[in-house]
């Protein structure tokens, strides 16, 4: 069976509505001005967990107006993303990924801008540009494990396939990115779909399915790509992903900002560059950079002479295609020779069929020496007594019960640090039923009012940790979500990434 579009969808966290702008609040509260574009700066928005996402970005983005095309809520993150259209009609974009304590992770991109807006849960806001990105630099290479595909222009699949992602991080790659990685996943594949919207692909989209983060820092190099399989194992058995990609965040042997297999499944890229990310996710899709001979080949990327597509240049946000023009009346790509657009279309079927359809659910858990709390979002399937299991006794309880005592569960998983030692992590589980009150994650107990939605609640607390060495400890944890009848059963796969 295929994949297909799917998504989690969680409780939406209601943002107090505000017509105060950027500028008049950070005046009021005698802080710096929003930066400029030009350099990273620093500034405080004070109750920021009662800002509307748009008064956090608004002046960055001016005078562009945002033309929102894509908004979603995935496992607790508000994502949304468009097009920027500035008066001068060139088209930036922008992505932003809200999360439930109100912190924001933003790209913004547009003309004489693009860089990362990051605002923490205390309202601690930076702006970084991101540095300059050669799209023309030598930074892919043929996957060595099978040829770039060929398809014909009728092999096109017509049911959308969705690509399973998964995205590693060094610790100091994920320290870079403020912490919150699933924010920052979240954003980085959603400038993808943004750009495959963009450029009229409606057949395939990524999805993230996880993420790791581990303790060593490794080059942005070509002889890295072939090590992935090995540096994010643990996610791999986990997620069973299509695509890998890999965050670091800075080498002495770098050699790129991003590097790639053309036609393949493994990608890295320094972890501040979102440019980087969807031009060297356009080389695992099969295509190459400018066409500068004009042979008679496709797989191209396209300048125009105006504006210049992600594998051509990298000042638009869309991929070749001569479907479209620019605003200057000008196409985005030729049929004969630049057209990435068709190259996605083609590989829909090959990018999504690395890994077999996931049997049941997937979550990650990432801690970088700080309380944080997870949560996966399940539907009931007419079940109207659930819980969560474990697959092992020594992991947690095994069965359901009907008279829960206390209010957690206390789960234990075996974690590996960077030299493959394996010591016992210990995490904190809740149910959340509906409106229900909280209980034991293996309690079955029946609300007053059938619920909609069976939630997960994880967490990773240092205080519980204290005998856990320094360092980032992976392990993997199975449990099953299952009614008190077994007539529904769902295998549920989390993996975590933690550090007291």
């Amino acid at each position: 069976m295929s994949k297909t579009a799917s998504m989690r969808f969680v409780w939406r966290v209601p943002f107090a509505l505000c017509v105060v702008s950027m500028a008049a609040l950070l005046g009021a509260c005698a802080h710096p001005s929003p930066p400029d574009p030009g350099g990273a700066k620093s500034w405080v928005v004070e109750n920021v967990a009662n800002k509307t996402t748009q008064e956090l970005y608004a002046d960055l983005i001016a005078p562009g107006v945002f033309e929102r095309s894509g908004s979603k809520v995935i496992d607790g993150y508000t994502v949304e993303s468009g097009n920027l259209r500035m008066p001068d009609k060139s088209d930036g974009t922008l992505v932003t990924v809200r999360s439930a304590d109100g912190s924001l992770t933003a790209f913004i991109e547009k003309t004489g801008t693009r860089g990362v807006l990051r605002v923490n849960d205390k309202g601690v806001s930076t702006f970084t540009p991101e540095p300059y990105f050669d799209p023309a630099l030598d930074d892919s290479l043929p996957d060595p494990r099978e040829k770039v595909a060929t398809a014909p222009v009728d092999s096109v699949t017509e049911e959308p396939k969705v690509v399973d992602v998964l995205l590693g991080y060094s610790r100091t790659a994920a320290e870079q990115v403020g912490g919150d990685v699933n924010a920052h996943a979240l954003a980085q594949i959603e400038t993808v779909n943004l750009a495959l919207r963009n450029s009229l692909v409606s057949n395939v989209s990524l999805k993230l399915v996880g993420t790791q983060v581990i303790e060593n820092n490794y080059p942005v190099a070509g002889g890295t790509l072939s090590q992935l399989g090995t540096i994010f194992a643990s996610g791999i058995s986990a997620f069973e992903p299509d695509l890998v990609y890999g965050f670091f965040s800075g080498h002495p042997d770098d050699t790129a900002t991003g590097w790639a297999y053309t036609g393949g499944r493994n990608g890295i890229g320094r972890s501040h560059s979102f440019a980087a990310f969807r031009h060297e996710i356009g080389h695992n899709a099969g295509s190459s950079h400018c066409n500068d001979n004009n042979t008679n080949n496709y797989r191209f990327g396209y300048n125009n002479g105006k504006t210049a597509t992600i594998m051509c240049g990298n000042s638009a946000p869309y991929y070749s295609t001569p479907a479209l023009t620019d605003e200057h009346g000008l196409p985005r790509g030729n049929a004969v020779t630049a057209d990435t657009a068709r190259v996605w279309r083609e590989s829909a079927q090959r990018l999504s069929s690395y890994a077999p359809t996931f049997d049941g659910e997937r979550m990650a858990l990432v801690s970088l020496g700080r309380r944080h709390t997870n949560y996966l979002n399940l539907p009931v399937d007419g079940a109207s007594e659930a819980g969560f299991v474990t697959l092992s006794s020594a992991q947690g309880p095994t069965q359901l019960i009907s008279h829960p005592a206390g209010g957690s569960t206390r789960l234990t998983v075996k974690a590996k640090d960077k030299n493959g030692v394996e010591r016992d992590v210990y995490l904190s589980g809740m149910r959340v039923k509906g409106d229900c009150r909280r209980t034991p994650i293996n309690a079955y107990d029946v609300c007053q009012y059938p619920p909609e939605s069976l939630n997960l609640q994880l967490e990773f607390n240092p205080d519980d940790n204290r005998s856990l060495p320094s360092g980032i400890h992976n392990g993997v944890l199975k449990l099953q979500a299952r009614n008190r009848n077994g007539t529904w059963v769902k295998p549920i796969s989390v993996l975590i990434s933690v550090s007291k």
